[in-house]
Formats: structure tokens, sequence, C-alpha cells
């Protein structure tokens, strides 16, 4: 504890100076004459001399008195203590959580050190500050709201861990100025190494902005990009491993095929230099890890690919027809999607099953044909059983369309205008998706394992394609069409991703490469992975269905790892820097102190008196 005003100290010295006088004083009694003084006994004691000074004699109301003198001079002199965190009524902390914080170059780990940090300046606050904790993962969240209970949110600051994603640090920022919005006297605090894009989009409002420098070394390289692709029955893997230290580094690269070790070979990397690999992969080898291992890389996010297959599997559609410009144009928007064309059903390709080799056969405009897909689609066509024409529709307008339906989600069918229709009759296994006046326009149905949908007019007959809602609702109808069918092996992933899948079920059970697992939800048979976060391979099961797929890191940005003093947040450089060292007043606590004494001298002066 040091003082702010230690002259003001020696005030002590006169003010006990004068209560010790006074006890020292004594006092002087007026001559009374009385007949008789056993009638006064307690004032018989005190026969000494009426003089002016007495004997010193302790009191414990002078020390009480001399107690709450010194409190009160030690008041005026200002005592504090000194304070090493960043003070302010309102701070709110913002934990960067990307992989390139899972560096050991600070032991155990720059995200722990930062913990650590945040911890250590949540002590220093005052009792009444509010402080808030924001962890800025690939999808940043508030994990503490604005409290003054510090030992609550140290306690949250100890269970929160990092991932192996990059972290989108303008969201994070974005998210703590919404919490200090209007706030005087609040603090935003960075605590990162600096390994990410500069943020333009941000401003700190009225709060102050300060970055805390996490980080000691650039000793890393990590493996930056890993493509796969088919040549015959084999898979040819390419990769690029990059050292991103400014010091060459020494290590092994090694390749297992299905969990056993295939291949191992020793590489030195030159400082900020690239090392190209090609490997080519059996038809039968189903997963396939790359190992990047080095004593001086410092970051293991990035030492290990992972490779379960090449993607969803093409999707094959035959467009059975004289040809649609617009239709066609939709079908090629969807990348894995393979068209072919042709004026009619192969003779190979006939027949009632769905073991053909397309996914989906297109009748456009053309007779139909029993063919053997896992989907027919009838457009301005019928087949007689699904549907069956009964006339034709002059100028049929849309009155109702299921909107929640899966194929028509995100269509806008409202000012759709079409020249002529097909008036028809469907099954009673078959649902009518889009309704006008006396017949139905869209219907979809299922049978034998056999998908089927039918579009009651020519669409070139119509200005349907000439919408932004033709192609989503192309797409959404070939997802559809061949839901749950067109995984194969697994696909790939980058950290942090977000992707879509088509599922059988309403759910969907995801098991992490820690092992744990997840069930998430599939409205309409759609589910959207957000839990990417964690490298390695992931197994996702939703009824029959079962694929693998592999997420990685392969981030530039998280690699370099070197800590930077200076990022760019809000279109302006911010320079790192330590929290200076600030006082904390007490003399509140040593004037309450010499109140209660006071309190007290005064009970103990009532009892004696």
């Amino acid at each position: 504890m040091i003082f702010q005003a230690p002259m003001l100290l020696w005030w002590f010295v006169p003010v006990a100076a004068f209560i010790v006088l006074l006890y020292l004083l004594k006092i002087r009694r007026r001559t009374v004459k009385v007949p008789a003084v056993f009638l006064f006994p307690p004032i018989t004691t005190d026969v000494r001399a009426n003089a002016l000074w007495q004997r010193w004699r302790f009191h414990w109301l002078m020390v009480l008195q001399l107690l709450s003198a010194l409190l009160l001079v030690t008041a005026l002199a200002r005592p504090a203590v000194k304070g090493h965190g960043w003070q302010g009524q309102t701070v709110v902390f913002v934990l960067d959580a990307s992989a390139s914080m899972k560096a050991v170059d600070v032991k155990p780990s720059r995200f722990a050190e930062g913990k650590k940090r945040i911890a250590r300046w949540l002590r220093d606050l005052r009792f009444n500050d509010q402080a808030a904790l924001i962890l800025a993962a690939s999808e940043p969240r508030v994990v503490a709201p604005l409290s003054s209970d510090h030992a609550r949110l140290r306690k949250i600051l100890d269970k929160v861990e990092a991932t192996d994603a990059p972290a989108d640090i303008a969201t994070a920022l974005r998210l703590a100025a919404a919490l200090v919005a209007n706030r005087p006297n609040a603090v935003i605090v960075l605590v990162s190494d600096g390994s990410f894009a500069p943020v333009t989009d941000f401003s700190p409002g009225t709060a102050k902005l300060v970055y805390e420098a996490i980080g000691k070394s650039d000793r890393n390289a990590g493996w930056t990009v890993l493509d796969a692709q088919r040549k015959g029955n084999q898979t040819v893997l390419f990769m690029v491993l990059r050292n991103f230290s400014r010091q060459a580094l020494k290590g092994t690269v090694s390749l297992f095929a299905d969990g056993r070790l295939s291949t191992a070979k020793e590489l030195t990397l030159p400082p900020n230099g690239v090392h190209g690999e090609t490997v080519s992969l059996p038809p039968w080898v189903r997963q396939v890890a790359i190992r990047w291992e080095c004593a001086d890389d410092v970051l293991l996010s990035d030492d290990i690919v992972h490779f379960v297959g090449t993607g969803q599997r093409p999707l094959k559609v035959l467009l059975v027809g004289s040809g649609n410009f617009f239709l066609e144009r939709a079908l090629a928007l969807e990348p894995e999607c393979v068209v072919d064309k042709a004026p009619h059903v192969p003779e190979t390709e006939r027949g009632e099953g769905s073991d053909g080799r397309y996914d989906v056969v297109i009748f456009d405009g053309t007779p139909f044909t029993p063919a053997k897909a896992k989907a027919i689609w009838l457009i301005g066509v019928t087949d007689g059983n699904f549907v069956r024409k009964v006339g034709e529709v002059s100028l049929p307008t849309i009155v109702a369309w299921e909107k929640e339906h899966p194929i028509l989600r995100f269509v806008d069918l409202s000012a759709v205008l079409i020249d002529k229709g097909l008036k028809v009759r469907l099954s009673e296994w078959a649902q009518s998706l889009v309704d006008a006046k006396g017949t139905p326009l869209v219907a979809v149905g299922e049978r034998d394992g056999k998908r089927w949908l039918f579009i009651g007019f020519n669409v070139l007959e119509s200005d349907f394609p000439l919408r932004v809602g033709f192609p989503i609702f192309v797409a959404n109808a070939l997802r559809w069409s061949v839901r749950g069918k067109g995984e194969e092996q697994g696909f790939l992933v980058k950290a942090g991703s977000t992707f879509s899948l088509s599922v059988p079920t309403l759910k969907a059970t995801l098991q992490f490469p820690d092992g744990r697992t997840e069930t998430l939800r599939a409205p309409n048979h759609f589910l959207t992975l957000r839990a990417t976060e964690q490298v390695g391979v992931y197994n996702l099961r939703a009824g029959n269905l079962q694929v693998q797929f592999a997420v990685n890191l392969l981030n530039a940005d998280e690699s370099t790892i070197a800590p930077k003093q200076v990022v760019t947040l809000g279109a302006r450089p911010v320079a790192a820097h330590s929290p200076t060292e600030s006082l904390r007043d007490l003399w509140w606590l040593a004037l309450l102190l010499a109140l209660l004494l006071l309190a007290v001298e005064w009970l103990v002066f009532l009892r004696w008196s």
C-alpha cells in the first residue's frame, strides 16, 4: 500500500498530542462546604491536590480516540494499492479462441495464457465494475454477459476452450461494441496473437479499444492445400506443406492409410519454404491421414490433414427431349450435377427399377418411357399412372402452393404467367404442391423406392424460367429427388465452415473426432452443420444414411503464428500494449474504520460513565 499524500500523516503527531494532553489535564473543582463527607464516598477517594496536571494513567477511551484519529489522518493521506488491470466502469474481454491460440510457445498455450491474464485483470476490478466475456471463435458468442459478479465470470472463463478453426474477430468486436454502447468509461480488450485478417467494418464507438498481444515464436509449418482427383480407379492426393517461420524446420512426413503407416520420410523446409507432395491411393483405401512431425513446431492443429473421399458422388441426370436452354442452364449451376442429353431413353436404361446409371431422368415435353432411375421428372407430359391427362387449360392461374415443401422453399410463384397447361388427375399416392383453378400444376409422389415430380406445363410456354425462383426450384427438386443418396465415402470441409446436407430423417447423430456425439435436427430433411471447429474425421448417421467427412484447418492466416504487435481494427492500426499501472483508492475504507471506532468509543464511554 502506498500513500498519495504522505506528508499529511505528520498531522497525527499534534492531534495525538492534543488527545493525550486532555487526559493529563486535571478537572478543577469548586470548593463546597458540607456537614459530613460520609454522604459522598466516591468523591472522597480523590484526595489529591487540586492541581492543573495529573499523572498519566492508561485509559481505553484514549486508545480508541487515538486510533480513530490515526485512521482519519490516514484517510486524508489517500492510501491506495497498485493495480495492473484495465480500469473502467464496464470492461468487455474478447478472447481469441482460434487455432493459432493453441500454439505452445507460451506454456501451456497461448489460449491458457490469455485466460490467466483475464482472470488476473478480473481480480483487479472494483467490486461494482461490470465485466463481460466474448469467445471469438468461428461463430462468436457471449459466454458471460455484463455483470459485477466477477467470481462467476472467472468460473465461466475456466471452462472455455480453444478451437481448431479460424475466428471471426470482426463479429466478436461488433458484439462487444453493442454490449458497451452508450455506457460511460467503457473498455473493449481484445486478447489475441493477431493471426487474423484486418478488420475494417468495425467501430468501438465511445469505448476505449485495447489490444493485448500474446505469443513469442513464429516456429510453425503446416498443411495449406489438400486436393483430390480420380484417375481411373485410383485417387490422387495433392498436398502442400509450408514453413511459416524465419528459420529452417526439420521433421518427418508420414502417411497413414486406414490407420496403418504406409510411408514416412524426413524433410527439411527452408525458411518460408513450400513443399508439394502427390500421392496415389489404391481404390480400397477409405481414410488417409498425412502428418507432419517436428520437435520445433509449436502448433499442432495444422500438422495433420485427413482425407475420406472426393466429396459427393456426382448426380447423373438424363435430359430427354429436343433441348431446353433454361433447364440445362439451371442444372449446370449445380456443381455436383452431370447432365447427359438424348432424344429418347437408351435401351439399357429402360425398365421399372431404380438401379440404372442415372439418378434422375427428365422427360421435357417428350412422351414417357419407363426408365430405371431413382427419380423421374415429367415436364409437360404424363405417364398415365402417376398423373393422367384429362384435357388442357388455357392461361392457368396459380391460386395456392405448399410453401413449406422442400421443393418450393424460397420460391415465389405468385406472379408466374403460364400460356397453357395440362388438366390432369393424380393417383392416390400423389401429392399436389401447386394448384390452379381446376387442376394441379406441380405434384410429387414416391412409390417402390422411386420419386416422381410432375410439372403440368411446358416451362418454355411461361415466364417461370425468367424468374429468380426457377434455378432455386430446380436445385430444390434435385436435392429432394436424390435425398440421402448422393454421398459416397465422404467429403472434405475446412474448419469452421458451415454446410448443408439432405438426409432421409428429421434427426441425425453426429460423432466428433474426440468420440462425443450430438443429436441434430433436420427440418424438412435438410441438415445444416456448424459444429466443425475440431480437426479430424466426423461420422454422421441419419436413418440408413452413414457418411464420414474430414475437417482440416488449411488456413494460412491461422498458420502464420508470428505474434503481431500492430493489428488493423476498425480501419486503423492498433498497437499492442500491456495494462498500465493504476492506483486503487482506499481512503473510504480508512474513513469507514474510523467511524466504526468512534461508535465503539461512544459505547464504551456510555458504559463507564
